[in-house]
């Protein structure tokens, strides 16, 4: 893996709850890979650091892909993108990069792969985020801007991408903070995993 790229803005619902229009295409960005935390196995908890005195950090519950070398999707898991809230909403007003507010430690999670031909209804499947017994987000595929599968071309057109890199595909509405304490559950189809934020 070479890198992890981000689309911003994929569902139109999370767009308008952040006080924004939706794009016509999402936005992009990108994590390195010493961010990532991931779950292997099925049921396994994830224990996450939140990063203190940068306040809120909030979840963003997302379809995740690998891609293989052919430039397809070679696996697909569920994942969070954790985003520093009041640091990007800085950031956007002073019209700069998101950047530290994307990328900090465990700021990218992600759940045990799946190969696509192994959950074949995975557009059609929702998937859901919930904390502390709460349900916080759920979403579809289908409900995507720019779908998983175009979104490589798309990426592609601004810059290459590497057999292993990861795509995030967006989030859906329901993004929220996230305290020191909380367990989080995340399930979409046969793939389901824990996270707990420290």
């Amino acid at each position: 893996m070479d890198k992890i790229v981000c689309l911003g803005k994929n569902y139109s619902e999370h767009a308008k709850e952040l006080g924004e229009a939706a794009p016509e295409k999402p936005v992009i960005f990108i994590k390195p890979p010493s961010v990532l935390m991931q779950a292997t196995q099925n049921g396994q908890k994830l224990a996450l650091q939140l990063p203190e005195g940068r306040g809120e950090v909030h979840h963003e519950c997302e379809i995740v892909v690998r891609l293989g070398n052919e430039m397809t999707i070679e696996a697909l898991t569920l994942g969070l993108d954790m985003t520093l809230r009041d640091v990007q909403s800085g950031l956007k007003k002073s019209g700069h990069p998101w950047t530290i507010s994307k990328v900090f430690r465990d700021s990218a999670v992600v759940g045990p792969w799946i190969k696509p031909s192994e959950f074949p209804n995975w557009e059609n499947q929702e998937f859901n985020l919930e904390i502390n017994g709460v349900l916080k987000q759920k979403g579809h595929a289908k409900d995507m801007i720019l779908k998983a599968t175009d979104s490589i071309h798309y990426i592609r057109q601004f810059f290459p991408l590497c057999p292993g890199d990861l795509i995030f595909t967006g989030t859906p509405q329901g993004v929220g903070s996230v305290q020191s304490g909380a367990l989080g559950k995340l399930q979409w189809g046969p793939i389901e995993y824990e996270v707990s934020w420290s």
